[in-house]
């Protein structure tokens, strides 16, 4: 037998032998492991690597090709072998890609559909599973990882799961949990599938998923389209894309949206970034804010802020960990940050601080403070006091804050403010309660003027809504070539 009929015979018998399996999987509506490659990679780009290692690594398949023409690496579990069960062999597979990949500077992404360890290699399992887990935390800020749940991800793989940068997941097939479904359910005396904690919807509203799809196609897609915002590495910059042609020309809505108060917060990113360019980032958890990646001018920007339409953008513990979240991520890899400010600051609540809200606050000073990238803040409503030194301040964070003409900034809730300073007038007053209304309604524009606030230099200029798209690229590109020198360290000791 030649060379070449003894390659085609092995060929053949690993198509025949899952043929049925396969067809079971397309029947949960989910692709095979092959199949999800070739929709990753530019048409025929694909190229596996291990793909004749012994039967028991045939559970995941690994290799590399490009996405958008930038090499990246992926692996995907095979779910029509023992499940895609995960074991010593496969792992090793997992381990070895990974290295290549950081390695070469490139992306790697973790395609995870898998019903668990292989328990029949006992202990050799632990070992297995921290290879992996330790290459995804040194390479973390180092290369991206993306994580595509595309179906069960239980145990220690929905840990490697959730050390991605962006973890994207489908609605129906996939699920993340660290404590198998079966023993949870029997916990807990219920007697429901594992959907009722693990699915995509929940991952998303708990912070574990960054983006929810309907489907596989969909959830590749967005995986696709992330890499083609983000750089190779943390040594490169995000790539460029086709500039904005209505780049000069005002989006005079924005006036109107500054003038009336009440607006959509995404509008306003629509207005200040390319068209359809926005990918928001944990949209179901901790509402209150938002964080995303956008384009302005073709140039990949990380965008925050707060959302007034959901608790008056008022700041709880869960939106601080989702901003700080974001902002580790866009210094990692180099991409600025904009920070779009319209809140009256903490939520009032005993139990948040209770659970530590000042703590948590710190960390995310401290991960704006310590972040080298471009930083921008943009005040286009209200902000008070620790708030202001949290999201929008230049002398903690920030290298430029601009600020509309319709945005009030005040030391405290102007309304306190005004009370302490006029303390007295109210009190000497003949009816109290009338002065001290009187006395706020003449006295708030003075005390939240943000033209104030750039007369001592606190905002550097008060720009039109309407130019707001122009001013933010024209500072971006300015900042690009910024250096900052710091003091020898490991590490700052404020966990993040």
């Amino acid at each position: 037998m030649s060379y070449v009929e003894k390659f085609m015979n092995v060929k053949i018998q690993n198509e025949n032998a899952s043929r049925e399996k396969i067809q079971a999987q397309h029947n949960l509506g989910k692709n095979t492991c092959k199949e999800r490659m070739i929709k990753l990679f530019d048409s025929g780009t694909f190229i596996e690597l291990g793909g004749l290692i012994s039967k028991d690594g045939a559970g995941v398949v690994t290799g590399y090709g490009t996405v958008n023409g930038r090499l990246a690496y992926a692996y995907s579990q095979d779910y029509t072998v023992d499940g895609g069960a995960i074991g010593s062999v496969n792992a090793e597979k997992i381990a070895l890609l990974m290295d290549m990949a950081v390695k070469m500077g490139a992306p790697l992404v973790q395609i995870l559909d898998s019903s668990g360890a292989k328990i029949t290699e006992g202990l050799d399992i632990l070992n297995a599973y921290g290879k992996m887990l330790k290459r995804n935390a040194q390479n973390s800020g180092v290369i991206p990882q993306i994580t595509l749940v595309l179906g069960p991800c239980e145990g220690l793989a929905a840990l490697s799961a959730t050390m991605g940068d962006f973890v994207i997941m489908t609605k129906n097939n996939s699920s993340l949990c660290v404590t198998p479904s079966s023993k949870l359910i029997e916990k807990e005396k219920i007697f429901l599938d594992s959907k009722v904690y693990a699915d995509g919807e929940n991952a998303n509203k708990n912070g574990s998923a960054h983006v929810i799809t309907e489907n596989e196609e969909e959830a590749i897609g967005v995986a696709r389209r992330i890499l083609s915002y983000i750089p190779s590495n943390n040594m490169d910059n995000s790539p460029l894309s086709v500039g904005d042609v209505e780049l000069n020309i005002p989006k005079e809505k924005l006036n109107s949206i500054a003038d009336g108060g009440n607006y959509d917060i995404y509008e306003i990113v629509d207005g200040i970034s390319d068209k359809e360019s926005f990918i928001e980032l944990n949209k179901k958890w901790a509402e209150a804010v938002f964080t995303g990646l956008a384009k302005i001018n073709g140039t990949t920007v990380g965008i925050l802020g707060t959302n007034k339409n959901i608790k008056e953008g008022t700041l709880n513990i869960q939106c601080i960990e989702k901003l700080t979240g974001f902002v580790k991520i866009c210094d990692s890899f180099n991409i600025p940050i904009i920070s779009l400010v319209d809140t009256k600051g903490f939520q009032i609540d005993l139990k948040q601080e209770k659970e530590g809200m000042a703590l948590y606050a710190s960390k995310l000073i401290y991960a704006l403070s310590d972040a080298t990238v471009p930083k921008i803040s943009l005040v286009i409503g209200e902000i008070y006091g620790p708030a202001y030194a949290l999201l929008g301040s230049k002398e903690v964070s920030f290298d430029i804050c601009y600020a509309w003409p319709s945005a009030k900034i005040s030391l405290t809730t102007p309304e306190d403010m005004i009370k302490i300073l006029f303390r007295d007038e109210i009190v000497d007053s003949e009816n109290p309660k009338e002065e001290e209304k009187k006395i706020i309604f003449e006295h708030m524009d003075e005390i939240t003027n943000p033209y104030v606030a750039a007369e001592k230099g606190y905002v550097d200029d008060i720009i039109m809504p309407s130019e707001t798209k122009q001013r933010l690229f024209a500072v971006i590109d300015m900042l690009g070539s910024k250096r900052e020198l710091r003091y020898p360290k490991k590490h700052g000791s404020i966990l993040i």
